[in-house]
Protein backbone atom coordinates (compact mmCIF):
# COMPACT_ATOMS: atom_id res chain seq x y z
CA UNK A 1 0.00 0.00 0.00
CA UNK A 2 1.45 3.38 -0.99
CA UNK A 3 2.04 6.08 1.63
CA UNK A 4 -0.39 8.43 -0.16
CA UNK A 5 -3.11 5.74 -0.17
CA UNK A 6 -2.54 5.04 3.50
CA UNK A 7 -2.77 8.75 4.29
CA UNK A 8 -6.10 9.03 2.45
CA UNK A 9 -7.51 6.08 4.36
CA UNK A 10 -6.35 7.53 7.64
CA UNK A 11 -7.77 10.91 6.76
CA UNK A 12 -4.48 12.64 7.52
CA UNK A 13 -3.23 13.49 4.03
CA UNK A 14 -2.37 17.03 5.12
CA UNK A 15 -0.01 15.69 7.78
CA UNK A 16 1.74 13.51 5.22
CA UNK A 17 2.17 16.47 2.89
CA UNK A 18 3.59 18.56 5.68
CA UNK A 19 6.19 15.89 6.30
CA UNK A 20 7.68 16.21 2.81
CA UNK A 21 11.25 17.55 2.69
CA UNK A 22 11.40 21.33 2.63
CA UNK A 23 13.58 21.30 -0.51
CA UNK A 24 11.05 19.27 -2.52
CA UNK A 25 9.90 20.97 -5.71
CA UNK A 26 6.20 21.97 -5.65
CA UNK A 27 3.96 19.88 -7.87
CA UNK A 28 0.75 21.94 -7.64
CA UNK A 29 -0.28 25.57 -7.99
CA UNK A 30 -1.42 26.77 -4.58
CA UNK A 31 -4.06 26.91 -3.28
CA UNK A 32 -5.18 24.00 -5.52
CA UNK A 33 -3.86 20.49 -5.08
CA UNK A 34 -3.41 17.59 -7.48
CA UNK A 35 -5.23 14.35 -8.18
CA UNK A 36 -3.33 11.32 -6.79
CA UNK A 37 -3.74 9.30 -9.98
CA UNK A 38 -2.03 11.99 -12.09
CA UNK A 39 1.59 13.13 -12.21
CA UNK A 40 3.17 16.40 -13.21
CA UNK A 41 4.06 16.32 -16.91
CA UNK A 42 6.76 18.98 -16.62
CA UNK A 43 7.96 21.55 -14.10
CA UNK A 44 5.46 24.14 -12.95
CA UNK A 45 5.36 27.21 -15.15
CA UNK A 46 5.71 30.07 -12.69
CA UNK A 47 5.97 33.75 -13.68
CA UNK A 48 5.97 37.00 -11.72
CA UNK A 49 3.65 38.56 -14.28
CA UNK A 50 1.76 36.59 -16.92
CA UNK A 51 -1.69 36.72 -18.52
CA UNK A 52 -4.39 34.07 -18.75
CA UNK A 53 -7.87 34.12 -20.32
CA UNK A 54 -10.44 32.92 -17.78
CA UNK A 55 -13.90 31.84 -19.03
CA UNK A 56 -16.66 33.51 -17.00
CA UNK A 57 -20.43 33.04 -17.21
CA UNK A 58 -22.40 36.28 -17.06
CA UNK A 59 -25.85 37.01 -15.70
CA UNK A 60 -27.28 36.32 -19.17
CA UNK A 61 -25.77 32.79 -19.02
CA UNK A 62 -23.40 33.71 -21.85
CA UNK A 63 -19.73 32.97 -21.29
CA UNK A 64 -16.91 35.38 -22.08
CA UNK A 65 -13.14 35.36 -21.66
CA UNK A 66 -11.60 37.70 -19.10
CA UNK A 67 -7.87 38.41 -19.54
CA UNK A 68 -6.11 38.73 -16.18
CA UNK A 69 -2.41 39.28 -15.53
CA UNK A 70 -0.44 38.87 -12.32
CA UNK A 71 1.52 36.30 -10.34
CA UNK A 72 1.05 33.18 -12.41
CA UNK A 73 1.35 29.42 -11.97
CA UNK A 74 0.40 26.67 -14.41
CA UNK A 75 0.61 22.90 -13.92
CA UNK A 76 0.03 20.18 -16.51
CA UNK A 77 -0.77 16.63 -15.41
CA UNK A 78 -0.97 13.27 -17.18
CA UNK A 79 -2.12 9.90 -15.76
CA UNK A 80 0.41 7.87 -13.83
CA UNK A 81 1.69 4.85 -15.74
CA UNK A 82 -0.47 2.30 -13.91
CA UNK A 83 -3.58 4.42 -13.46
CA UNK A 84 -6.50 4.73 -15.87
CA UNK A 85 -7.51 8.32 -16.60
CA UNK A 86 -10.57 9.80 -14.91
CA UNK A 87 -13.49 11.11 -16.91
CA UNK A 88 -13.64 14.87 -17.42
CA UNK A 89 -16.78 14.95 -15.28
CA UNK A 90 -14.94 13.38 -12.32
CA UNK A 91 -11.89 15.59 -12.81
CA UNK A 92 -13.93 18.78 -12.89
CA UNK A 93 -16.08 17.78 -9.92
CA UNK A 94 -12.91 17.21 -7.89
CA UNK A 95 -11.56 20.68 -8.66
CA UNK A 96 -14.93 22.34 -8.11
CA UNK A 97 -15.21 20.64 -4.72
CA UNK A 98 -11.80 21.90 -3.70
CA UNK A 99 -12.52 25.43 -4.95
CA UNK A 100 -15.75 25.52 -2.92
CA UNK A 101 -13.96 24.14 0.13
CA UNK A 102 -11.50 27.02 -0.16
CA UNK A 103 -14.40 29.47 -0.19
CA UNK A 104 -14.18 30.29 -3.91
CA UNK A 105 -17.11 31.22 -6.12
CA UNK A 106 -17.55 29.05 -9.22
CA UNK A 107 -17.94 31.65 -11.98
CA UNK A 108 -17.90 29.19 -14.87
CA UNK A 109 -18.40 25.46 -15.20
CA UNK A 110 -18.83 22.97 -18.00
CA UNK A 111 -17.76 19.43 -18.85
CA UNK A 112 -14.13 20.25 -19.64
CA UNK A 113 -13.34 23.32 -17.53
CA UNK A 114 -14.05 25.22 -14.35
CA UNK A 115 -13.22 28.78 -13.24
CA UNK A 116 -13.16 29.77 -9.58
CA UNK A 117 -12.68 33.18 -7.98
CA UNK A 118 -11.39 33.34 -4.41
CA UNK A 119 -11.39 36.57 -2.39
CA UNK A 120 -9.60 36.31 0.93
CA UNK A 121 -7.97 38.93 3.17
CA UNK A 122 -8.38 41.58 0.50
CA UNK A 123 -6.56 39.54 -2.14
CA UNK A 124 -8.15 37.86 -5.17
CA UNK A 125 -7.06 34.56 -6.69
CA UNK A 126 -8.43 33.20 -9.95
CA UNK A 127 -8.28 29.45 -10.64
CA UNK A 128 -8.91 27.58 -13.88
CA UNK A 129 -8.96 23.80 -14.37
CA UNK A 130 -9.19 22.41 -17.89
CA UNK A 131 -9.17 18.72 -18.75
CA UNK A 132 -9.35 16.20 -21.53
CA UNK A 133 -9.03 12.97 -19.49
CA UNK A 134 -5.37 12.28 -20.33
CA UNK A 135 -4.31 15.88 -19.77
CA UNK A 136 -5.18 18.30 -17.00
CA UNK A 137 -4.12 21.94 -17.11
CA UNK A 138 -4.47 24.00 -13.93
CA UNK A 139 -3.80 27.76 -13.95
CA UNK A 140 -3.77 30.10 -10.95
CA UNK A 141 -3.39 33.89 -11.24
CA UNK A 142 -3.27 36.49 -8.49
CA UNK A 143 -3.99 39.75 -10.38
CA UNK A 144 -1.62 42.64 -9.78
CA UNK A 145 0.28 45.31 -11.67
CA UNK A 146 3.62 44.40 -13.15
CA UNK A 147 6.72 45.70 -11.37
CA UNK A 148 8.81 48.11 -13.42
CA UNK A 149 12.17 46.39 -13.84
CA UNK A 150 13.41 47.66 -17.20
CA UNK A 151 17.09 48.57 -16.97
CA UNK A 152 18.50 51.96 -17.89
CA UNK A 153 19.65 52.10 -21.54
CA UNK A 154 23.15 50.68 -22.10
CA UNK A 155 25.52 51.00 -25.05
CA UNK A 156 23.76 48.42 -27.22
CA UNK A 157 20.24 49.67 -26.37
CA UNK A 158 18.24 52.44 -27.93
CA UNK A 159 18.86 55.72 -26.12
CA UNK A 160 15.34 55.72 -24.64
CA UNK A 161 14.74 52.04 -23.80
CA UNK A 162 16.78 49.55 -21.81
CA UNK A 163 16.59 45.77 -21.61
CA UNK A 164 14.63 43.37 -19.42
CA UNK A 165 16.69 41.87 -16.56
CA UNK A 166 18.33 38.62 -17.59
CA UNK A 167 18.37 39.48 -21.31
CA UNK A 168 21.27 40.51 -23.54
CA UNK A 169 21.37 42.13 -26.97
CA UNK A 170 22.23 39.43 -29.51
CA UNK A 171 21.66 41.44 -32.68
CA UNK A 172 21.75 45.20 -33.21
CA UNK A 173 21.12 47.02 -36.49
CA UNK A 174 21.04 50.78 -37.07
CA UNK A 175 20.04 52.55 -40.27
CA UNK A 176 20.02 56.26 -40.96
CA UNK A 177 16.76 56.10 -42.89
CA UNK A 178 14.29 53.26 -43.37
CA UNK A 179 10.57 52.49 -43.34
CA UNK A 180 8.63 50.31 -40.92
CA UNK A 181 4.95 49.34 -40.86
CA UNK A 182 3.04 50.13 -37.67
CA UNK A 183 -0.43 49.19 -36.48
CA UNK A 184 -2.70 51.77 -34.88
CA UNK A 185 -6.12 51.29 -33.32
CA UNK A 186 -8.94 53.12 -35.06
CA UNK A 187 -12.56 52.90 -33.85
CA UNK A 188 -12.02 49.44 -32.40
CA UNK A 189 -10.16 48.12 -35.43
CA UNK A 190 -6.53 48.23 -36.49
CA UNK A 191 -4.95 49.67 -39.59
CA UNK A 192 -1.42 49.69 -40.94
CA UNK A 193 0.60 52.83 -41.59
CA UNK A 194 4.14 53.38 -42.85
CA UNK A 195 6.65 55.24 -40.67
CA UNK A 196 9.96 56.55 -41.99
CA UNK A 197 13.08 57.76 -40.26
CA UNK A 198 16.17 56.54 -38.40
CA UNK A 199 15.69 52.84 -37.56
CA UNK A 200 17.14 51.02 -34.55
CA UNK A 201 16.57 47.24 -34.34
CA UNK A 202 17.59 45.11 -31.34
CA UNK A 203 16.99 41.43 -30.69
CA UNK A 204 17.32 40.37 -27.06
CA UNK A 205 17.74 36.79 -25.85
CA UNK A 206 17.84 35.43 -22.28
CA UNK A 207 21.17 34.87 -20.61
CA UNK A 208 19.69 31.69 -19.11
CA UNK A 209 16.82 30.13 -21.05
CA UNK A 210 15.54 28.55 -17.85
CA UNK A 211 14.95 32.03 -16.41
CA UNK A 212 12.82 34.06 -18.80
CA UNK A 213 10.23 36.78 -18.39
CA UNK A 214 6.63 36.24 -19.47
CA UNK A 215 5.30 38.15 -22.45
CA UNK A 216 2.79 40.04 -20.29
CA UNK A 217 5.56 41.32 -18.03
CA UNK A 218 7.78 42.24 -20.99
CA UNK A 219 5.10 44.31 -22.70
CA UNK A 220 3.90 45.87 -19.44
CA UNK A 221 7.42 47.15 -18.79
CA UNK A 222 7.94 48.70 -22.21
CA UNK A 223 4.46 50.23 -22.11
CA UNK A 224 5.26 51.76 -18.73
CA UNK A 225 8.52 53.10 -20.19
CA UNK A 226 6.53 54.74 -23.01
CA UNK A 227 4.09 56.27 -20.51
CA UNK A 228 6.98 57.63 -18.40
CA UNK A 229 8.23 59.41 -21.51
CA UNK A 230 4.81 60.97 -22.08
CA UNK A 231 3.82 58.68 -24.96
CA UNK A 232 0.87 56.44 -25.70
CA UNK A 233 0.27 52.87 -26.83
CA UNK A 234 -1.53 53.03 -30.19
CA UNK A 235 -2.09 49.28 -30.58
CA UNK A 236 -1.26 46.16 -28.60
CA UNK A 237 -2.06 42.54 -27.85
CA UNK A 238 -0.42 39.62 -26.05
CA UNK A 239 2.74 39.58 -28.17
CA UNK A 240 2.85 43.02 -29.82
CA UNK A 241 3.09 46.62 -28.68
CA UNK A 242 3.00 49.69 -30.93
CA UNK A 243 3.53 53.09 -29.32
CA UNK A 244 4.26 56.71 -30.19
CA UNK A 245 5.88 59.53 -28.23
CA UNK A 246 7.70 62.81 -28.78
CA UNK A 247 11.18 63.22 -27.33
CA UNK A 248 13.03 66.54 -27.65
CA UNK A 249 10.71 67.60 -30.45
CA UNK A 250 11.07 64.37 -32.42
CA UNK A 251 8.30 61.84 -33.05
CA UNK A 252 9.46 58.38 -31.95
CA UNK A 253 7.67 55.10 -32.73
CA UNK A 254 8.16 51.80 -30.91
CA UNK A 255 7.34 48.34 -32.25
CA UNK A 256 7.86 45.42 -29.86
CA UNK A 257 7.43 41.69 -30.39
CA UNK A 258 8.17 39.05 -27.77
CA UNK A 259 7.98 35.31 -27.32
CA UNK A 260 9.77 34.92 -23.96
CA UNK A 261 13.05 33.59 -25.37
CA UNK A 262 13.23 36.38 -27.95
CA UNK A 263 12.42 40.09 -27.68
CA UNK A 264 12.55 42.18 -30.85
CA UNK A 265 12.48 45.96 -30.46
CA UNK A 266 12.25 48.38 -33.39
CA UNK A 267 12.40 52.13 -32.79
CA UNK A 268 11.81 54.62 -35.61
CA UNK A 269 12.71 58.25 -35.04
CA UNK A 270 10.75 60.32 -37.53
CA UNK A 271 12.43 63.37 -39.00
CA UNK A 272 11.80 66.28 -36.65
CA UNK A 273 10.00 69.43 -37.62
CA UNK A 274 12.33 72.04 -39.10
CA UNK A 275 12.14 74.63 -36.34
CA UNK A 276 14.60 76.81 -38.28
CA UNK A 277 12.09 77.56 -41.06
CA UNK A 278 11.90 81.33 -41.58
CA UNK A 279 8.33 82.49 -40.86
CA UNK A 280 6.56 84.36 -43.65
CA UNK A 281 6.51 88.15 -43.35
CA UNK A 282 3.27 89.99 -42.62
CA UNK A 283 2.98 91.13 -46.24
CA UNK A 284 3.49 87.54 -47.45
CA UNK A 285 0.78 86.33 -45.06
CA UNK A 286 -1.60 88.98 -46.41
CA UNK A 287 -0.89 87.95 -49.98
CA UNK A 288 -1.51 84.28 -49.13
CA UNK A 289 -4.78 85.12 -47.36
CA UNK A 290 -5.98 87.20 -50.31
CA UNK A 291 -4.99 84.44 -52.74
CA UNK A 292 -5.87 81.21 -50.87
CA UNK A 293 -7.94 82.34 -47.90
CA UNK A 294 -5.64 80.52 -45.49
CA UNK A 295 -2.02 79.98 -44.52
CA UNK A 296 -0.32 77.28 -42.42
CA UNK A 297 1.56 78.62 -39.40
CA UNK A 298 4.87 77.08 -38.37
CA UNK A 299 4.13 76.91 -34.63
CA UNK A 300 4.96 73.88 -32.55
CA UNK A 301 3.64 72.29 -29.36
CA UNK A 302 4.82 69.71 -26.86
CA UNK A 303 3.40 66.23 -27.46
CA UNK A 304 -0.23 65.79 -26.44
CA UNK A 305 -0.68 69.26 -24.92
CA UNK A 306 -1.50 72.81 -26.07
CA UNK A 307 1.60 74.62 -24.79
CA UNK A 308 3.33 76.68 -27.48
CA UNK A 309 7.05 76.18 -27.86
CA UNK A 310 9.41 79.16 -27.73
CA UNK A 311 10.10 79.03 -31.48
CA UNK A 312 6.51 80.23 -32.12
CA UNK A 313 7.47 83.78 -31.10
CA UNK A 314 8.64 85.08 -34.52
CA UNK A 315 5.54 83.67 -36.24
CA UNK A 316 3.22 85.28 -33.70
CA UNK A 317 4.95 88.63 -34.13
CA UNK A 318 4.32 88.54 -37.90
CA UNK A 319 0.63 87.64 -37.38
CA UNK A 320 0.27 90.51 -34.91
CA UNK A 321 1.89 92.90 -37.43
CA UNK A 322 -0.54 91.69 -40.11
CA UNK A 323 -3.56 92.38 -37.90
CA UNK A 324 -2.24 95.74 -36.70
CA UNK A 325 -1.85 96.88 -40.31
CA UNK A 326 -5.54 96.20 -41.07
CA UNK A 327 -7.84 97.02 -38.18
CA UNK A 328 -10.85 95.59 -40.05
CA UNK A 329 -9.30 92.15 -40.62
CA UNK A 330 -10.80 89.32 -38.61
CA UNK A 331 -9.37 85.81 -38.76
CA UNK A 332 -9.99 82.29 -37.55
CA UNK A 333 -7.20 80.24 -36.00
CA UNK A 334 -7.87 76.59 -36.86
CA UNK A 335 -6.08 73.57 -35.40
CA UNK A 336 -5.64 70.18 -37.10
CA UNK A 337 -4.01 66.83 -36.18
CA UNK A 338 -3.08 63.59 -37.89
CA UNK A 339 -5.42 60.62 -37.38
CA UNK A 340 -3.37 58.75 -34.80
CA UNK A 341 -5.18 58.32 -31.48
CA UNK A 342 -8.70 58.98 -30.26
CA UNK A 343 -10.72 61.14 -32.68
CA UNK A 344 -12.60 63.09 -29.98
CA UNK A 345 -9.39 63.75 -28.06
CA UNK A 346 -7.70 64.96 -31.25
CA UNK A 347 -10.51 67.44 -31.91
CA UNK A 348 -10.28 68.75 -28.36
CA UNK A 349 -6.50 69.07 -28.54
CA UNK A 350 -6.62 70.83 -31.92
CA UNK A 351 -9.05 73.42 -30.57
CA UNK A 352 -6.97 73.95 -27.42
CA UNK A 353 -3.90 74.57 -29.60
CA UNK A 354 -5.80 77.04 -31.76
CA UNK A 355 -6.96 78.80 -28.59
CA UNK A 356 -3.34 78.95 -27.36
CA UNK A 357 -2.44 80.90 -30.51
CA UNK A 358 -5.43 83.23 -29.99
CA UNK A 359 -4.38 83.84 -26.38
CA UNK A 360 -0.82 84.61 -27.45
CA UNK A 361 -2.06 87.17 -30.00
CA UNK A 362 -4.37 88.80 -27.44
CA UNK A 363 -1.35 89.06 -25.14
CA UNK A 364 0.36 90.99 -27.96
CA UNK A 365 -2.45 93.57 -28.07
CA UNK A 366 -4.83 92.11 -30.65
CA UNK A 367 -8.51 92.48 -29.71
CA UNK A 368 -10.08 89.14 -28.80
CA UNK A 369 -13.24 89.86 -30.84
CA UNK A 370 -11.15 89.84 -34.03
CA UNK A 371 -10.05 86.25 -33.42
CA UNK A 372 -11.87 82.92 -33.36
CA UNK A 373 -10.43 79.52 -32.35
CA UNK A 374 -11.63 76.26 -33.95
CA UNK A 375 -10.36 72.68 -33.86
CA UNK A 376 -11.06 69.98 -36.42
CA UNK A 377 -8.81 67.15 -35.28
CA UNK A 378 -8.13 64.80 -38.17
CA UNK A 379 -11.32 65.67 -40.07
CA UNK A 380 -9.66 67.92 -42.69
CA UNK A 381 -6.42 66.27 -43.83
CA UNK A 382 -4.33 67.86 -46.57
CA UNK A 383 -2.04 64.84 -47.03
CA UNK A 384 -1.96 61.05 -46.65
CA UNK A 385 -1.97 59.96 -42.99
CA UNK A 386 -0.44 56.63 -44.00
CA UNK A 387 3.03 58.23 -44.36
CA UNK A 388 5.29 60.12 -41.97
CA UNK A 389 5.49 63.10 -44.35
CA UNK A 390 1.73 63.24 -44.72
CA UNK A 391 1.08 63.09 -40.98
CA UNK A 392 3.59 65.90 -40.42
CA UNK A 393 1.71 68.12 -42.92
CA UNK A 394 -1.62 67.31 -41.30
CA UNK A 395 -0.40 68.36 -37.84
CA UNK A 396 -0.86 72.08 -38.38
CA UNK A 397 -2.42 75.35 -37.21
CA UNK A 398 -3.82 77.60 -39.91
CA UNK A 399 -4.69 81.29 -40.15
CA UNK A 400 -7.98 81.49 -42.09
CA UNK A 401 -9.82 84.48 -43.48
CA UNK A 402 -13.61 83.97 -43.09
Amino acid sequence: MSNNHACRIAGVLSLCLAALPVAAQPTACAPLGELPSYRLQEDLRMRDHEMHAFPVTGSDSESTLVDLAGRYCQAKYVPKDDDAPMSDVEIQENYRSQMRALGAEIVHGERHQTTGKLVRDGATTWMHAWSQETLIEVTVVQPREAAYVLAAPAASDHRLFGAMPGYRAEEVEKRNFDEESMLVADAGESREIAVQGARHFIRYVPVDEQRVAADAGIHANYRMAVARLGGEVVHGDRNWTYARLVHEGQVVWLKLYSQETSIELIVIEEKPFQASITPPRADEMRAALDRDGRIALHVHFDFGIATLKADAGPVLEQIASLLEADADLRVSIEGHTDDIGNAAANRTLSRQRAQAVVDALVARGIAADRLRAAGFGADQPIADNATSEGRARNRRVELVRP
